[in-house]
């Protein structure tokens, strides 16, 4: 009897264990993190007399909408080939490291005047060096070669991004998770610059987004950390 008692107090006090790990509050930095629905780790980026290249790689929600909601997130590395002249024929890609190569087909963005296309396994590849664009089919080819430098190279990354800009709300931000209602926004992260200068500096741009008239972002210069710009809607 007394060895049944044993077990049974065993019993209740991992379930009183348990039950007590599962009541555990998050922090704030793990609520943040756990609330960013678009994230950039990766942007390389190059240019010449001829094209606008950048690679990109975003983990984004499927269904891409500011609701306040984070979604289901994919991870996409994405080709961007912006002609500065209008091309009329095939253009094709390979797309270069020290340890091998991708290739494939250029498509015409919908949205745009840049040909896109998606990568796959970029981990494998290593950093990439140098993109070689074809423009042309058959025996009718010309090739181009646009170096790519890593522009997130020795800057803040998205994580420390998102943190710099929750300094910049914290007043707004505790008081809302503090409310009785809780947080109720997602988080962009992206690693922007001017899209009609291609030499221009890039920052990290946080929102924190209810809804599309309702959100908090900031402009944050990614070596310092200063942020160079915020704004509050509504």
């Amino acid at each position: 009897m007394t060895k049944k008692i044993t077990v049974i107090l065993c019993v209740l006090v991992c379930c009183l264990i348990a039950f007590a790990a599962c009541g555990e509050k998050k922090t704030t930095e793990e609520i943040l993190s756990d609330s960013v629905s678009s994230r950039q780790s990766a942007c390389f980026a190059g240019s010449d007399e001829n094209f606008d290249v950048t690679l990109t790689t975003l983990a984004q929600e499927e269904a891409f909408i500011a609701d306040g909601k984070v979604g289901n997130v994919v991870t996409r590395t994405t080709l961007s080939v912006k002609p500065k002249a209008a091309v009329d024929k095939e253009m094709s890609y390979s797309l270069q490291s020290e340890s091998g190569k991708k290739e494939g087909a250029l498509s015409k963005n919908v949205l745009g005047s840049a040909y896109i296309a998606e990568i796959e396994g970029l981990s494998d590849l290593g950093v990439p060096t140098t993109v070689v664009i074809t423009v042309g089919s058959g025996d009718e080819t010309t090739e181009y070669t646009v170096t790519l430098t890593d522009r997130m190279a020795d800057v803040i990354d998205a994580d420390e991004a998102v943190m710099t800009a929750y300094g910049y709300y914290k007043q707004q931000i505790d008081a809302e998770m503090a409310s009785e209602d809780g947080w109720q926004r997602e988080i962009f992260v992206r690693f922007v610059n001017d899209r009609k200068d291609s030499e221009s500096k890039y920052y990290w741009y946080v929102a924190f987004v209810a809804d599309r008239n309702d959100d908090m972002t900031v402009l944050i210069d990614p070596a310092t950390k200063e942020i160079v710009n915020g704004r509050v809607r509504p």
